[in-house]
């Protein structure tokens, strides 16, 4: 029956006991039935004895109700000469509500020139209207789920706020009031000052929403400023404003395009999951309503008491694998401007601790997401290659200033050489020239099985989404001297690089996880040997290498530099690299645009690992 309403149908069937339908106030009663049913209020309201007043009552309702569809069935009906009268079954469709039914009783009897009037009253729309009240609808959202780390910690929960708005008829001189908000709070007063000059008296003119904190600091230079007006509520956020911004996401208003896809479950100032996981997991998190059709009073809108209510369900909490205090400590040190990201993972289980992005305010997840050239990073990787194919770190590799493949000129970071000296010390000075020396002794497969023993090339499902690495065949003795550095077409996230890092701690590649549920998986083990070769690079990388910014750290920190190379220009901008391991932990630290990865990222790890202790 819902399906007919939605479609429009109009329904007004008799059941009668055998009486007349012809009889005047029968026909009466249908009338205004049927023209209401079919949506036109007016004719309906033509039929009554106080057609002003009906048409305006019917029209209110109905817009009380959404624009819902009517149908109305008579039940039985009694027939006589002074009266009619007939029990009705009304059903109405409500958008996002469904089917709302009852009865009424309609009557009808002579009028002026002996015409059949229905008489009108609240009653005929409903039983319970009076003349103050209308139908109306309610939707109220259940308070949103929780993010929480991997603890049971909420990383995203409700926190006090406060709503800073302008009571425009408070208010005698928009740009005074404007230029005072201004200077307590981050607006801009001339945009500030024209939304107040434009906007009609009664209204309220939203300025900022402050947390707790935050306000506290400017609540009495506020109190100064006329026309202010605060509403204390909550609002779902992180610690701090910047805290896994882009990986635990935003919640506001509703899109246009998420309303057009939500088939229902959203209307316009519904808010929703706008980016992240608040965005990926928003049904989980923000439930479902629960809808009612109620009584309002109509001057103020006011709800009186609900009719009949439907639905809602608890929006449910998600947890992640991160780590409260280990993504802190990724945000404290990742304290500078641009773009940026540090990833931590446990090698152990490769669940993901932190995820940090700078900009601090940016929805984009350049971590998990980004692509970039791993430079020196990969040398682990070729390092491995290398150490396969029968290389020991004690044998003198030639690391010169530049070296030319096939016309092609390599060269070292800011044009050093080491001069010929053993491969340990070209890979914790990170001689690109050695490396590159090196390619030959390499199959052409060689680095891209070699990367999918580190998960590079594999796909990445850690419960959203994120990009895979690719190591592609080279194409040339050139591309294949240029990946023996992380260069040519090869690309990673800095998710995939920690991966690398983590590998080295585990003995093992394992698929990374942000949430318990994502999938699990990983690479067979690497040679114990070769391993253990491996860790011994690494940390002669931080105590006489490239990363002696960690040298103080306590612990066994291993790790390894990246100056990246990309786009054009002579010398080509780069992007700092440098993944680190320390007892269970790895990270990833990428600076789009660093100078080097050992005078950028390496202190950033450092940093990092610092506010861990």
């Amino acid at each position: 029956m819902l399906a007919v309403l939605l479609a429009g149908v109009v329904a007004v069937v008799v059941l009668g006991l055998g009486g007349d339908d012809e009889r005047p106030g029968a026909v009466a009663i249908d009338r205004y039935l049927a023209a209401w049913a079919r949506g036109d209020d007016a004719a309906a309201a033509t039929v009554t004895d106080r057609p002003d007043v009906a048409r305006r009552v019917l029209a209110l309702n109905r817009e009380g109700l959404d624009g819902a569809r009517v149908a109305a069935r008579v039940l039985d009906r009694r027939d006589g000469d002074d009266e009619s009268t007939a029990r009705v079954r009304v059903r109405w469709a409500v958008p996002r509500f469904g089917e709302f039914t009852y009865e009424v009783g309609v009557t009808a009897a002579p009028g002026d020139a002996e015409e059949w009037r229905v008489r009108w009253g609240e009653t005929l729309v409903h039983p319970a209207l009076e003349r103050d009240t209308r139908l109306g609808t309610s939707v109220r959202w259940p308070r949103r789920g929780p993010i929480l780390d991997r603890e049971g910690r909420p990383l995203i929960t409700e926190r006090e706020v406060v709503d800073i708005a302008v009571e425009v008829d408070e208010v005698r001189d928009p740009v005074a009031t404007a230029a005072a908000l201004a200077a307590v709070v981050d607006v801009d007063g001339a945009a500030l000052a024209r939304r107040i000059g434009r906007a009609a008296a009664g209204r309220f003119v939203p300025v900022i929403t402050l947390r707790r904190g935050a306000f506290a600091e400017v609540e009495g230079a506020l109190a100064d400023i006329a026309g202010i007006s605060l509403n204390r509520t909550t609002a779902q956020l992180a610690p701090t404003a910047g805290f896994g911004r882009a990986l635990l996401g935003t919640v506001g208003p509703a899109t246009a395009e998420q309303l057009e896809l939500a088939g229902g479950r959203l209307a316009s100032g519904d808010v929703a999951g706008q980016s992240g996981l608040e965005q990926a997991y928003d049904k989980r998190l923000g439930g479902a309503p629960a809808r009612s059709v109620v009584l309002r009073y109509r001057e103020s809108g006011l709800e009186a008491r609900a009719l009949e209510r439907r639905g809602g369900r608890r929006g449910r909490p998600l947890r992640t694998l991160i780590d409260r205090d280990v993504q802190a400590a990724a945000e404290a040190a990742l304290d500078l401007d641009g773009e940026a990201a540090l990833v931590a993972i446990e090698p152990s289980t490769g669940d993901v601790l932190a995820v940090a992005n700078r900009p601090a305010d940016s929805t984009y997840d350049r971590a998990l997401l980004g692509n970039y050239p791993p430079g020196s990073t990969f040398k682990i990787v070729s390092t491995t290659a290398l150490l396969q194919a029968g290389l020991s770190p004690s044998e003198t590799v030639e690391c010169p200033a530049t070296l030319a493949v096939e016309g092609k000129s390599f060269r070292n970071f800011e044009g050093s050489a080491a001069g010929a000296v053993p491969f340990s010390q070209d890979f914790a000075e990170s001689c690109n020239t050695a490396f590159v020396s090196l390619a030959g002794r390499l199959g052409r497969d060689a680095l891209t099985e070699t990367g999918r023993a580190f998960g590079l090339g594999e796909r990445l499902a850690p419960g959203t989404p994120a990009v895979a690495a690719d190591v592609p065949r080279p194409r040339d003795a050139v591309g294949k001297a240029a990946m023996m550095i992380g260069q040519d077409r090869i690309v990673a996230s800095p998710l995939a690089m920690a991966g690398v890092a983590a590998t080295v701690a585990a003995g093992r590649w394992r698929a990374p996880r942000i949430l318990p549920t994502a999938e699990r998986g990983g690479g067979g083990a690497l040679d114990p040997a070769t391993l253990a070769t491996l860790r011994g690079l690494m940390r002669s990388v931080v105590t006489s290498g490239t990363g002696t910014a960690l040298a103080g750290l306590p612990g066994e920190v291993r790790g390894k530099s990246g100056t990246a190379e990309y786009g054009g220009g002579d010398p080509p901008p780069t992007h700092a690299w440098f993944v680190a391991l320390r007892d269970d932990l790895a990270i990833a630290v990428l600076v789009e645009g660093g100078e080097s990865g050992g005078r950028v990222a390496a202190p950033i790890a450092a940093r990092f690992f610092a506010a861990l202790g």
